[in-house]
Parts: C-alpha cells; structure tokens; sequence
C-alpha cells in the first residue's frame, strides 16, 4: 500500500520497484496457497463422501464458512471507511483506498471456485488422473495462445485452468504422488519448470514478473506452481523435523487457527492505522525513498498491533452466526448460493467499497449465507464429518494425517 501526493491518493507502492521482479520468481507464493487448498480440499471432500456426505452438502459447508468471515470484514471496512469520510478524509482519498483495500478479495473469489470444483475434480482425479493434468494444462496454454497471438480476450478463462491445475497438484501431494520419486528426479522437474518460465519471457515476451502474470494468470503461474509442489516435496522431511519442535507447531497451529482472520481483516486493520495517522496530522512519506523505508516498521507493527487485537474480537463474532439447519440442500441450491458469493466479492473487488452496487453485493451475499444456514427444501439429516470445516480447520487437520498416510 502506498500512500502519498498533494492530494493523498493510495496506489500500489511497489508497482515501479525493479527488484520485485525477480523476488517474485521465489516469493510469489499463491500457486502453493492453491496446492495447500487441493491437499485440504480432497482430503476434507473424501472424508465427507466417505461417510455417506454429498457434493452438495460439501459445498454448503464450504461455502458457508468462507461467506460469513467475508460478509464480517466487508462490513467493518465499510464501516471504517464510513468514519473516516465523517471525520472529513478526502473523497477522492477515499475512492482510491477503497479500491486498493479491496482488491485482496480476489483470492477468495477463486478459491471458493476451486473448492466448488472439488468433487468433480476428485472423480475426475481418480478416474483419469493424467488426462485431467493435460487437459487443465492443455487449456491453460491454448487460452494464452489464443489471447496474445490471436487478441481474442479469453485471458479470464485462465482463473480456471490455471488453479484447477494447481490444485489438482495438492491432489498428488496428498496421494504420494512427489514423495514417491527419487530427490535427483524432483531437483530436476524444479529446474525444468523455471526453465520453460524463462523460455516464455525471453522468448515469447511474457511479462517477468510474476505479479503481472496473475490478472489474469497465465501459463507462468501454471509452470511456478509445478516448480513449488517439486521443491515443497524436496523440503518436506525439514518440514516435518521443524513440525516435531513444540513451539513451531503451536506458532503455525495459531497462524492456521487465525489465518482467515489475518488475511481478511489486514485491510481493516490497515484502515484503522490511516485513520489515526490522518487524525494525528502524521506525514506520508514519498513512497520508494529512505523515509519512506524506514517508516514501514513503525506502519507494519501498528498493523501488527491491530490484527492481533482483532484476531481475539473476530472469533467471538463469528460465534454468534446461528448454526446451519439439519436440511439436506438441491445441488443447484449450493452451486447458486458459490456463485452468489463469488459474484458479490467479484463486484466489490473490481468495482471498490465504495460503488454504487455494493450495497446490493452485500445484500446478495447475506442472502446467501441465509439459504445456506437454512439449507433445504429437503428433509433433515444428519452433518457429515468434515463437511464444516473451515480453511483454517482443513490446514490443522493436515497436521493430523490419517493412518498411513504421510501428509
């Protein structure tokens, strides 16, 4: 976030900062958010078909515990963006920070995608396990071509060739897929994978930076996320010894437990540091100078403060939501209910907080919560396993792999 000029304005700080590009080819790290969720997804999705669960009753789950915790923080950055406009901040300030506070809602757009995709993806795995892989792939690379060499616009097909693939990569993880080959084959494939990257940008002119590659993503990101599931694989028996030392599995059991917290609030709790800096007549440095640097402990460990305020209110909040009815739900009542949140956030994210069709976004998506908490028309049942479980949940769950299996 950079904030800065006469008058402010907010704006991506690092936009024109050289040395991201290449940080991103390591420190971009979405692909592996994606193959974490396909770990968790099918992990999740076999244990509630296993117990006699439905792919509608798995989506309702995951659908439900993805849209409250978004309503929640959609609500509060609302509702600090509405005090700060009473307390005399800039509009154009505003319109331009509301866009940017927005704009990390994309990931939850696609994952609740990806995750309504599970089902499928998990029949489609077991039953033809590589043609799925080539197909997704295939997709992927005929998308790219069609929209740089022919300029037909179809890049946004990409949000999904591109994160199935990915998460179909989290499929193998949990299947053994990697672990199973020999460390010298794993180094290799890396290496090849970041070789083929460097192909596309010096040879057929894709953008090197990895950020650029992700609105929409491209084959890069396709190719980063086969290159990380390798190098995670080559990483797992470090990771595994760290997770045996108490105090590292608490830390990243707390991180996974306020994990949805963090990512959804950050924003609220970034708008609340500007807020008080804006009251205390605090200066915003140009972005990119040494001041600038220098500043970002101070603005990073006030947002830190915050969050970690926030991560002790939120769970209490999210505890009052009314638990879902015993009622079976039609399919097309899941599915419709995932494109709704997917729609809602959609608008938010491309269009701002501060838009016209907001309100009725929000509106759309605590009509959605409803049905789902509702559920029905259909008889009571019981819930199965698993079918409740949050992201947060999935990934504590993933510390727990069933008998022999090796996570």
């Amino acid at each position: 976030m950079g904030i800065a000029g006469d008058p402010l304005r907010a704006f991506n700080a690092l936009a024109e900062w050289k040395p991201l590009t290449a940080i991103t080819w390591v420190g971009m790290i979405m692909p592996t958010f994606f193959i974490a969720g396909g770990f968790a997804g099918i992990t999740t999705w076999r244990r509630v078909h296993g117990a006699g669960g439905s792919a509608a009753e798995y989506i309702r789950g995951r659908m439900l515990r993805l849209a409250r915790p978004v309503l929640l923080a959609m609500l509060a950055v609302l509702l600090t963006l509405g005090v700060l406009a009473l307390c005399g901040a800039d509009p154009g300030f505003l319109r331009s920070f509301a866009f940017r506070l927005a704009e990390p809602l994309w990931f939850i757009a696609v994952y609740a995608i990806c995750t309504s995709f599970v089902p499928l993806m998990a029949a489609l795995h077991r039953r033809a396990a590589w043609g799925t892989y080539f197909a997704l792939a295939g997709g992927a690379v005929a998308v790219d071509l069609v929209d740089r060499y022919l300029h037909v616009p179809v890049g946004a097909l990409n949000w999904l060739f591109v994160w199935l693939f990915v998460q179909q990569l989290g499929f193998g993880v949990r299947d053994q897929w990697y672990s199973r080959r020999p460390r010298w084959l794993l180094l290799l494939l890396a290496l090849v994978a970041y070789g083929l990257m460097a192909v596309a940008v010096f040879g057929m002119g894709y953008d090197p930076d990895m950020i650029a590659n992700l609105n929409p993503p491209t084959v890069l990101l396709l190719l980063l996320g086969l290159a990380q599931v390798y190098l995670f694989t080559l990483l797992q028996p470090a990771i595994r010894a760290a997770m045996r030392m108490r105090p590292v599995l608490l830390t990243i059991g707390a991180l996974g437990t306020f994990g949805m917290v963090v990512y959804l609030w950050h924003t609220v709790a970034m708008a609340v540091v500007v807020g008080v800096q804006l009251a205390l007549g605090l200066p915003f440095p140009p972005v990119l100078t040494p001041a600038w640097w220098i500043t970002r402990i101070p603005w990073v460990l006030a947002i830190v403060v915050v969050i970690a305020l926030l991560c002790l209110i939120v769970p209490r909040l999210e505890r009052v939501w009314p638990a879902e009815r015993r009622r079976s739900m039609p399919l097309a009542g899941a599915v419709t209910c995932a494109a709704v949140l997917v729609v809602s956030v959609g608008w938010v994210l491309t269009q701002g907080y501060l838009s016209w069709g907001t309100g009725v976004a929000i509106a759309l998506l605590a009509a959605a919560i409803a049905w789902l908490t509702a559920g029905g028309p259909g008889s009571s049942s019981e819930p199965h396993p698993g079918a409740a479980g949050g992201p947060a949940e999935e990934g504590i769950g993933a510390l727990r792999p069933e008998p022999g299996a090796q996570a």
